[in-house]
C-alpha cells in the first residue's frame, strides 16, 4: 500500500512500472493474470513534496480498496469501497464475484444515512497541518534520543529501529513510559516498531520527556547498540 503502513513511503510511480514488469513473467509462465490487490486508505495523507502516484495508472490488473476510516477520521463506521480496473484481465467478472461475496458473506453495510454523507465529502480530507506537526515533533524527539528513523512522505506512522537488541524487551520499557508501539515482527521486520501519531498535539507533547528517559534507559545498557 502507497503511502506505507507501517512506514509512511511513498512508492513513485517508477517504482509501480517495475512491478508491473515484474508480474508479466509468471502471468506469461502460467496463463493467468496476477492481480494486485493496491491497499489505498492512506492515499490522501501526503505531506508537502510528495506525490500520490496511482497503482491503477501503472498496473494493468489492479484492484483497489479504499477505506474513509483514515482521511475523514471515522474508523467507526467502516465505509469504503472495492473497486476493479477497467484494464484488468475479466474486470466484469471479477467485479461480479466481488459483489456476490459481499452478499453472501454476511457483511453489516454502513447506514444509508453516513453513506450519503461521506460521498459529499470526496474533496475532504484530515488536517494534515496536525499530522506534520505531530510527525515533526517526534521525529526531532526521538532523533535526539538516539533513535534511527526515515521520515514518512505520508500517513501517520513512524517505523523506528528499536533501541537495544530485544524487541520484546523494547516494547516492555516503552509500556511502562505509558508509550505503546507495534512491534515490528507484527510486520515481517523485526527490530523495529510502529507508533502511530494519529492523535491529540498535545498528547504527542506529553509523550516527548517519555522517550527521552527510554533512549538514556538503553544508553546505560552495557552493550546496547543504538
Amino acid at each position: 500500500n502507497t503511502p506505507n503502513n507501517p512506514t509512511g513511503a511513498v512508492y513513485p510511480g517508477a517504482a509501480l512500472d517495475a512491478l508491473d514488469r515484474l508480474l508479466a513473467e509468471p502471468e506469461r509462465r502460467t496463463g493467468n493474470p496476477v492481480y494486485v490487490l493496491s491497499d489505498e486508505p492512506y492515499r490522501k495523507i501526503l505531506y508537502p513534496g510528495e506525490v500520490f502516484s496511482p497503482p491503477a495508472a501503472h498496473l494493468r490488473n489492479v484492484l483497489i480498496a479504499y477505506s474513509h476510516s483514515k482521511d475523514l477520521n471515522i474508523p467507526g463506521e467502516r465505509i469504503g469501497y472495492l473497486a476493479v480496473s477497467p484494464r484488468a484481465a475479466d474486470a466484469a467478472e471479477v467485479a461480479g464475484g466481488c459483489v456476490f461475496c459481499n452478499r453472501v458473506l454476511g457483511f453489516v453495510n454502513a447506514p444509508s444515512l453516513m453513506q450519503r454523507a461521506v460521498a459529499g465529502l470526496q474533496e475532504i480530507s484530515a488536517e494534515m497541518a496536525v499530522y506534520r506537526e505531530n510527525r515533526d515533533l517526534l521525529l526531532s524527539a526521538l532523533s535526539e534520543s538516539g533513535f534511527s528513523v526515515v521520515p514518512p512522505g505520508g500517513a501517520f506512522y513512524l517505523f523506528p529501529r528499536i533501541l537495544g537488541k530485544d524487541e520484546t524487551a523494547f516494547v516492555a520499557a516503552a509500556r511502562e513510559e505509558n508509550i505503546l508501539v507495534v512491534p515490528g515482527s507484527g510486520f515481517g521486520r523485526s527490530g523495529y516498531f510502529r507508533v502511530a501519531y494519529c492523535l491529540a498535539t498535545e498528547v504527542v507533547r506529553r509523550s516527548l520527556p517519555a522517550w527521552k528517559r527510554l533512549g538514556e534507559r538503553f544508553s546505560r545498557r552495557p552493550g546496547s547498540a543504538r
